[in-house]
């Protein structure tokens, strides 16, 4: 009997029931659309950041960024170069060695002292301590090489500072 009612209401009331299908369909998709929605604005609002720019004017904005940044780094680039090529050049590698020269005189008070820029340029300063006197001469290094003659303890300090690496 209930079964021959809900027949006979669907029979009579067919184009009242598809519509009423479709609205609840269509209410279904608006909700679902208007969700994507809300969530697409939040979306864009965390993109434009609450100014009220557009996206094009926010691009263009972004990519004058970009150009001065990349002005910048080419800048400090050249800078760095520059610092580079000029600290290469100052003392890098010193190395010192304390000894006796003279058998009647002790404490180690004679010394030679190599200070070389990375290229093994520079200088190998000596100091001998005498009981009446003490000396002291610098001899000119270039590339790692003197033109003058080396006493055993220079050409020692020299070594260990060629050794050293930068």
């Amino acid at each position: 009997m209930l079964i021959d009612y809900v027949l006979n209401i669907i029979e009579n009331e067919l184009g009242f029931f598809i519509l009423t299908i479709l609205v609840s369909i269509m209410l279904v998709w608006i909700i679902v659309l208007t969700i994507s929605f809300s969530r697409l604005k939040a979306k864009y609002k965390k993109l434009m950041k609450g100014d009220n720019k557009n996206l094009e004017q926010l691009i263009k904005d972004y990519m004058s960024y970009v150009d001065t940044a990349t002005e910048r780094v080419d800048v400090l680039s050249r800078d760095l170069i520059h610092l580079k090529e000029q600290t290469d050049r100052c003392i890098q590698k010193v190395n010192i060695i304390r000894y006796n020269a003279f058998a009647d005189t002790g404490s180690d008070l004679s010394y030679s002292i190599a200070m070389l820029d990375n290229y093994d340029n520079g200088v190998i300063i000596t100091s001998i301590y005498g009981r009446n006197e003490s000396v002291t001469y610098a001899k000119p290094i270039e590339n790692g090489k003197s033109r003058y003659p080396l006493s055993v303890e220079e050409e020692m300090v020299l070594d260990r500072c060629l050794k050293i690496k930068r």
